[in-house]
C-alpha cells in the first residue's frame, strides 16, 4: 500500500488541478479490467478485483466511495484510505445521493472516465441524475495529475518491475525441452504471485500463429524460440511489462539482427525521452533506427509504446501523429512494434523508462539480452 503521505499528496495534486480548472467536485469511475480501475486505486488506494465502483472526491472536504455490495465494501473500509464507503444495489443512484448530500447539486463536476470507463447505461443515468450540475469531463486532467509519478510511486513501480524481472529469472532456470508452455509458464506466474504480484498477462510466442498468446499445452522442442512478454501489477497496483527471448542453441543470424536492432532504438529512445518530447518521437527515432540498419519495415504489429502506471496503457503514446508532451518523472513503456519483410517477428523488447532531464532511465535493473539456455 502507498503511505498517508502519499496520498496526501495525491489529494493535493487533484484539489490544485480542480481549484485551476474551477471544478467543485469529481466523479471517478473504475471496474475490474486492468486499464479501468486506475482511477479508484489511486484516489482510494483500494484494488478493484471484480466489478465497478465510483469516488465522489469534492475539492472542500472528504471523498466518498461507492461499491457493490458485499466483501470488496467492506474490506475496502479497513484497508483503504476512506473511511466513508458506501454499499449499494445502484451505485449510481448512491453517487447522485452523494453529490446532493454534499451540497453540489449544482455544482461544476468533473465525471472521470465516462468514455472509457463507463457503460453507457451508468453514464447516461448519471447525467440524468445529475442534470443540475455542470458536467465537464475531466479524464484527461486526471491523467495528467495521475502521469507524472512522486519518488514514492516511482519507488513502488520499480518493486513491480524486479518482481517481473524474478520471473524471467525464474523462466531462465525451468525453461526446457520437453515442458510444455503451461508448466513452465506457471512456474514465472507463480513466482510473482509469491512477490505480491496477482494481476496480469503472461503471453509467448514461438514463433507460430498466432503469433502472441497464452500458454498451451503444447511441448516445447530444442529448435523453438521462445518470447515471452509479462505484463503484471504489483501489490500496490502499478504495472510494468518486460519480455525475454530464450533459445535452446544459438539464435539464427537474421533473426538476431532484428532483435539488435530493437535494442538500439530502445537506447535511441532513451536518449530523446527527455521532458518536452512528443510521442510521435518515439515513433520517429524508431523508424529512424531501422531505417539505417538497412530494414525492409512492412508494417507495423503495435504502436512502440505508452504510458504506464496504475493504468497499464495512457497518453503520450508511441504514434506517429501523437503530440502529447512528456513530463519528468512520467513512466513510458517502450516495445518497438515495427514488422520487417511482413514476417512477424517483432514486439519482443519491452522496457519501463522514467523521463528525466538527462534521458529515459529504466525502472530498475534488467539484462536485455537473447538468453541462450542449455537442453
Amino acid at each position: 500500500m502507498a503511505s498517508q503521505h502519499e496520498r496526501d499528496r495525491r489529494f493535493r495534486a487533484l484539489r490544485a488541478m480542480m481549484e485551476e480548472q474551477k471544478l467543485d467536485a469529481l466523479i471517478l469511475g473504475g471496474n475490474a479490467e486492468a486499464t479501468q480501475r486506475g482511477y479508484i486505486r489511486y484516489t482510494a488506494d483500494w484494488r478493484l478485483w471484480g466489478g465497478k465502483g465510483f469516488v465522489v472526491f469534492p475539492r472542500d472536504g472528504e471523498p466518498t466511495l461507492v461499491l457493490g455490495a458485499g466483501s470488496q465494501s467492506y474490506w475496502s473500509q479497513v484497508t483503504g484510505w476512506i473511511p466513508d464507503v458506501r454499499a449499494a444495489g445502484d451505485m449510481v443512484a448512491e453517487v447522485a445521493a452523494v453529490v446532493n448530500a454534499k451540497g453540489l447539486k449544482q455544482a461544476a463536476l468533473g465525471v472521470v472516465g465516462m468514455s472509457q470507463v463507463m457503460n453507457y447505461g451508468d453514464g447516461t443515468r448519471l447525467l440524468s441524475g445529475l442534470q443540475d450540475a455542470r458536467i465537464v469531463d475531466a479524464t484527461g486532467m486526471v491523467d495528467d495529475v495521475m502521469a507524472v509519478k512522486s519518488e514514492e510511486e516511482l519507488a513502488l513501480a520499480a518493486e513491480t518491475y524486479r518482481a517481473v524481472a524474478q520471473a524471467h529469472g525464474t523462466l531462465r532456470e525451468v525453461l526446457a525441452p520437453g515442458k510444455s508452455e503451461r508448466a513452465v509458464m506457471a512456474e514465472a506466474v507463480r513466482t510473482l504471485a509469491k512477490l505480491g504480484c496477482l494481476d496480469g498477462i503472461a503471453h509467448l510466442t514461438n514463433g507460430t500463429r498466432p503469433f502472441f498468446r497464452p500458454p498451451t499445452d503444447r511441448v516445447i522442442e530444442e529448435d523453438d524460440i521462445i518470447k515471452v512478454s509479462l505484463e503484471f501489477a504489483g501489490p500496490s497496483g502499478y504495472w510494468v511489462e518486460l519480455s525475454g527471448v530464450y533459445s535452446f542453441g544459438q539464435p539464427p543470424a537474421r533473426e538476431y539482427r532484428y532483435y539488435l536492432t530493437s535494442l538500439d532504438a530502445i537506447e535511441r529512445v532513451k536518449a530523446m525521452l527527455r521532458p518536452g518530447a512528443v510521442g510521435g518521437d518515439v515513433t520517429r527515432t524508431v523508424e529512424a533506427t531501422f531505417a539505417e540498419a538497412g530494414w525492409n519495415v512492412t508494417g507495423r504489429g503495435l504502436w512502440e509504446g505508452h504510458l504506464i502506471g496504475l493504468n497499464v496503457i495512457r497518453p503520450p503514446y508511441g504514434l506517429i501523429d501523437n503530440t502529447d508532451v512528456f513530463k519528468e518523472n512520467m513512466i513510458f513503456n517502450v516495445h518497438p512494434g515495427l514488422v520487417v519483410d511482413d514476417d512477424q517477428m517483432g514486439i519482443f523488447v519491452q522496457d519501463n523508462l522514467v523521463v528525466t532531464a538527462q534521458g529515459g532511465r529504466p525502472l530498475d535493473v534488467y539484462e536485455h539480452r537473447w538468453h541462450v539456455l542449455p537442453c
